[in-house]
């Protein structure tokens, strides 16, 4: 029997049962607008995020940085949304081999990171999962009424903006696995950055302001373009040149260590990718200044070639190096 990919079965299956408030599942969360709040002019912003062993994690990952990615994929999700993250429940997939001490190290990286965000946990539940362990958290954060910025939004003329640096996660996993060789100490850096994603937390009020549109980069730079440009039925173009690299990753791309489709395609980022009106981009620049972030422009959104971008595709989304197209084969990470 035929098996359609991944966003094809949510695009066909799922949105349709999903509410108005959930943007028919073309975002990365749903805002919520509840009556008799503390703060009525705040909404609610929930999200959701699984990490499962050997697909988005190592067996041999240390059990603490599990617990941290699990909760930092979530708090990417909120903070690109211009929310603040607030409270998360979890199911936990507790594989046969785990004793006490796991469970202990475990709840240590939450604990850690829990404090680190500012989050209060509120439930949840733990199952038996023979086929290992499995994460999954819901995660609810808050934000002012009009400030939840959407992957929808982006228009004709807006900058396009990533924070942080990208391809550092896919890197690791390379390492990690073996796949590339690198000297010791920058393995170290390379793993941690694959095991413990640093999304830019405090970066949402900066988000809220400015931003136009709005997403987290979890699949890849290029293939989450590409479902920002669908969601917004524009076109982004993207100048190679500009897009944020970290030192040593810049080195192993100089000397065809890792390749383009790695660095670009790879995913596990959790940075931010956003658009901002041109008359606000120097502005959007001196809050994430102010909240510790550097966010870099690296390109700019057009109107679409010809009707309405195909989910399908990557014609929402170029690419260009020196002045040349870049093609790459893979656009992101896909489970199917």
């Amino acid at each position: 029997m035929a098996r359609s990919g991944e966003f094809a079965w949510i695009e066909r299956y799922l949105a349709p049962l999903s509410g108005k408030d959930a943007f028919s599942l073309r975002d990365d969360a749903a805002m919520v607008p509840l009556t008799g709040m503390e703060t009525p002019g705040e909404r609610l912003v929930i999200t959701q995020d699984a990490i499962m062993e050997t697909v988005h994690f190592l067996p041999d990952d240390p059990v603490d940085t599990v617990a941290q990615k699990a909760l930092r994929v979530n708090v990417s999700d909120i903070v690109s949304k211009g929310a603040t993250p607030r409270f998360w429940s979890m199911a936990l997939g507790v594989p046969d081999r785990w004793e006490d001490l796991d469970m202990e190290r475990f709840a240590s990286g939450l604990a850690a990171d829990q404090e680190r965000f500012g989050l209060t946990l509120t439930g949840g539940d733990t199952y038996r999962s023979p086929g290992g362990l499995c994460v999954s958290i819901t995660m609810i954060g808050t934000v002012e009424a009009g400030h939840y910025k959407a992957r929808i939004g982006a228009r004709a003329g807006d900058v396009v903006f990533v924070s942080g640096t990208i391809g550092n996660s896919a890197v690791g996993l390379s390492v990690a696995t073996g796949a590339l060789q690198v000297s010791a100490n920058d393995a170290l850096a390379h793993i941690a950055a694959y095991r413990v994603p640093q999304p830019p937390h405090g970066l949402q009020s900066a988000i809220a302001g400015f931003a136009t549109a709005s997403m987290d980069i979890s699949d890849g730079l290029l293939g989450d373009a590409r479902k920002l440009a669908t969601a917004s039925n524009v076109k982004l173009n993207l100048l190679y040149e500009d897009i944020p690299v970290a030192p040593a990753i810049a080195a192993l791309l100089k000397t065809r260590a890792v390749n383009l489709e790695t660095v670009l395609s790879g995913g596990d980022d959790y940075q931010v990718l956003c658009t901002v009106r041109p008359k606000n981009a120097e502005a959007f620049r001196a809050a994430a200044a102010e909240a510790g972030y550097a966010v870099t422009a690296i390109g700019h959104v057009e109107p679409p070639a010809e009707g309405p971008i195909a989910t399908s595709t990557n014609q929402g989304v170029s690419i260009t190096k020196g002045g040349v197209a870049l093609r790459v084969e893979r656009d992101s990470y896909s489970h199917f």
